[in-house]
């Protein structure tokens, strides 16, 4: 018989041996970094941190940067106390605070290959760094311009108190003009700096999507607002592009209340060329300010004409009480529709009502097929957990986070949509949202009455 025998040979032991090093020298790398961030985050929250403009107001504005016929734009920048989204922290001469957020509208192929912050403090002193990151953020749809997400990580010497910037421009070779005369925009810190490293309050905020081509359905917006409060919803954030003189009335009476924040989103000269009017930078930007300037641990992020809609709890609140564990980034919901030309049933609406076509209570029949996720759903975030939000879906968590897709008999998007995607879908009956029938009928009529007294209370519906 034959013995088959096997020596290994010299080259596969030390092959071996390097690989054993390697992975022991990457593990220690891995650990030590753990421990340095650990630390970071301890001598961070030992900082304090004089707020630069306590008198900022938080409206922003579309800015033009640099050369104004290349119609590059800025809009916003978010100080980010969140040391583990820095690719590189320093805790050594400098320590690592945190970030800058900066939101713009570029070319979605930029030609330079590095963007850089320049940041001015209170007493106009100002100093450039070097962006980590800077790139189009998804769902640029073949678009020749894009939202724009720009990092820049913020470092203080160690020996000496924090200042922190008041003010950041963006600066590239392309646009010569963007260094020689920055556009600043106003850095957004928290309304209250002792929140910085606080807890984020358990409220529900909801981010809506821009408001545009002369949009005057005074009442959908009306029932949407009044819909989410019942939900849980305590604060709402609009931005318009065009609105009506009515809806702007709502608004108007919304922000008065406290209830909700109104900005200007001035990108006319980008809605031929930009998708959607932006919304992704407006849906980034209102996240942030959700997280950064509110605190508030959620955002729903929605338009006009979806509901996100609990099927076994009372509430979204009361179902974001029972099912976050802490680690999630974002709530999936998946998308169905019920559509304007479907007859209308009022059964459910009191006689005494003035505004009875509400359409959340008389539009009952949607499609049987529920679509995946990410296909038309949406999503109501934990604002910590975000990096990179889209319009129907979380593109980049923070370290620690995924998202969570939330199966179909536990809730789903009620999408109102006034063309149809398929008009030939199966219908079924589904009266879920006329459990909030009574009282959503009671606060649409008491807030049209409020804000159209000369009408008797009507609310326009388009």
């Amino acid at each position: 018989m034959f013995r088959l025998s096997y020596r290994p040979r010299v080259q596969h032991v030390l092959c071996l041996m390097i690989f054993i090093y390697l992975y022991l020298l990457l593990e220690h790398f891995i650990l030590q970094n753990e421990r340095l961030r650990d630390d970071l985050k301890q001598m961070q929250r030992q900082l304090l941190y004089p707020k630069p403009n306590p008198h900022w107001n938080y409206n922003n504005s579309w800015r033009r940067i640099g050369n104004a016929s290349l119609r590059h734009e800025i809009y916003s920048a978010y100080f980010d106390a969140r040391t583990d989204i820095v690719g590189r922290v320093r805790l050594d001469e400098e320590i690592t605070i945190g970030s800058l957020r900066v939101f713009a509208i570029l070319p979605e192929r930029l030609r330079d290959s590095q963007i850089s912050c320049i940041v001015r403090f209170a007493d106009f002193s100002s100093y450039e760094i070097v962006a980590e990151e800077a790139g189009a953020m998804h769902d640029v749809h073949n678009n020749s311009f894009a939202a724009w997400s720009i990092m820049c990580p913020l470092h203080v010497a160690k020996s000496s108190p924090v200042q922190l910037p008041q003010a950041v421009a963006l600066s590239y070779a392309s646009n010569r003009l963007s260094h020689l005369s920055p556009s600043y925009v106003q850095i957004s810190y928290p309304r209250n700096m002792s929140e910085l490293f606080a807890k984020s309050r358990a409220t529900i905020s909801v981010c809506v999507g821009p408001i545009q081509e002369n949009y005057s359905n005074v009442l959908r917006l009306v029932e949407f607002v009044e819909m989410y409060r019942l939900q849980g919803a305590t604060h709402f954030y609009f931005y318009y592009v065009e609105a009506s003189e009515e809806v702007r009335r709502v608004l108007e009476h919304y922000r008065l209340r406290g209830l909700a924040d109104v900005f200007e989103w001035n990108v006319q000269s980008h809605l031929q060329d930009l998708h959607y009017a932006g919304i992704v930078a407006q849906f980034n930007d209102c996240v942030y300010r959700a997280n950064v300037v509110d605190n508030y641990r959620y955002a729903a992020v929605v338009d006009l004409d979806e509901v996100l809609m609990p099927l076994k709890h009372n509430s979204l609140a009361d179902y974001l009480r029972q099912c976050d564990e802490g680690r999630s980034s974002g709530f999936v919901f998946r998308n169905v529709f019920f559509y304007r030309k479907d007859s209308n049933d009022t059964f459910n609406a009191p006689a005494h009502v003035m505004n009875r076509l509400l359409y959340t209570q008389s539009k009952v029949r949607r499609t049987l097929e529920v679509l995946p996720a990410y296909i038309r759903s949406k999503v109501v975030v934990n604002t910590r957990g975000i990096v990179e939000m889209g319009n129907h879906q979380v593109y980049r968590s923070a370290p620690g986070y995924v998202d969570h897709i939330v199966h179909q008999t536990v809730g789903l998007l009620f999408h109102y949509r006034d063309k149809c995607i398929n008009c030939k879908m199966v219908l079924i009956v589904d009266y879920t949202a006329r459990r909030f029938g009574s009282l959503l009928f009671d606060r649409v009529d008491a807030t049209c009455l409020e804000v159209f007294m000369e009408r008797n209370g009507i609310c326009q519906l388009a």
